[in-house]
């Protein structure tokens, strides 16, 4: 059963670092996205030689726009933010990976394996979940399945036939 919590919370972890990797990436090209439009559109008021006004009336306009949305994005949707508790969840999943990997390495001839075991279980429990992309969960689990460390999931029930 630990194995297959370890596997579980092993999982988490890296789709939560994923999901961190993917907000931060959003940020960055959004950011750039913005910077890039706004200072084409700076430079065109400030070199005069386009003389198609239709560029003017119409295109820098919608450029700007475009920029208005990337930015309105960032502050609203906050993709920095989702990065950084997506980061700090994949650290407490590690964390509770750690707590399990000490109890099947130095407390399973301890009397006191129960209490460690519901420990483990009580600060699973109480942890606040966030949702992350499906991709990102079966790309986690792909990665953990790879590591050929953990049994198959849910191996340690037995067969009732």
């Amino acid at each position: 059963m630990l194995l297959d919590w370890m596997r579980k919370v092993h999982q988490l972890e890296y789709a939560h670092c994923f999901q961190s990797i993917s907000f931060s990436k959003l940020e960055r090209r959004t950011g750039i996205w913005a910077f890039i439009l706004s200072t084409i559109v700076a430079f065109t008021y400030r070199f005069p030689f386009i003389d198609k006004t239709w560029i003017k009336d119409y295109i820098l306009p919608l450029i700007l726009f475009i920029v208005a949305i990337l930015t309105g994005y960032q502050s609203f949707i906050r993709p920095g933010e989702k990065a950084e508790k997506h980061r700090e969840l994949g650290i407490e999943y590690e964390r509770i990976r750690h707590q399990i990997e000490t109890i099947l390495t130095t407390l399973l001839d301890n009397p006191k394996l129960d209490d460690h075991i519901n420990l483990v279980k009580n600060r699973w429990d109480s942890m606040k979940t966030m949702y992350v992309k499906e991709s990102h969960y079966n790309d986690a689990k792909k990665k953990v399945k790879s590591f050929n460390k953990y049994p198959k999931e849910l191996d340690f029930l037995p067969d009732n036939k």
